[in-house]
């Protein structure tokens, strides 16, 4: 289970907390930089904190705490855990990362750009 977050406290993710099973790998991209920090990996999971801290808060840059420069750090990490699993499962079959997106992006610009005969 993937959880990106700030916080790691808001209520829904909490509360969908007790419905998962425990045996579900979990990582948490959030701003926290250990898991004990984080409230959503003490709620009983396992799992751990891959850390998208910012240097500087939103309130202190922009004066409200709304979701700026946090969102795009955890979208760079989005992006570096997506194509790190692209190419372990490029590893996996052999086949390299421009004949998985083509067989997974199969229209438009990006898919066509990428196409290799599968």
């Amino acid at each position: 289970m993937l959880f990106i977050t700030f916080s790691g406290k808001t209520a829904e993710l909490l509360s969908i907390m007790p419905h998962l099973p425990a045996s579900i790998p979990t990582i948490v991209i959030t701003s926290h930089t250990t898991n004990s920090a984080c409230q959503l990996l003490q709620a009983g999971f396992g799992g751990f904190v891959l850390p998208a801290p910012i240097p500087e808060s939103e309130i202190s840059a922009f004066g409200l705490s709304a979701p700026t420069s946090s969102t795009t750090v955890a979208l760079a990490l989005g992006d570096a855990v997506a194509l790190s699993a692209a190419r372990y499962l490029e590893s996996l079959t052999g086949r390299d990362a421009a004949d998985i997106f083509a067989k997974n992006h199969p229209g438009g610009a990006i898919g066509s750009s990428n196409r290799v005969k599968v």
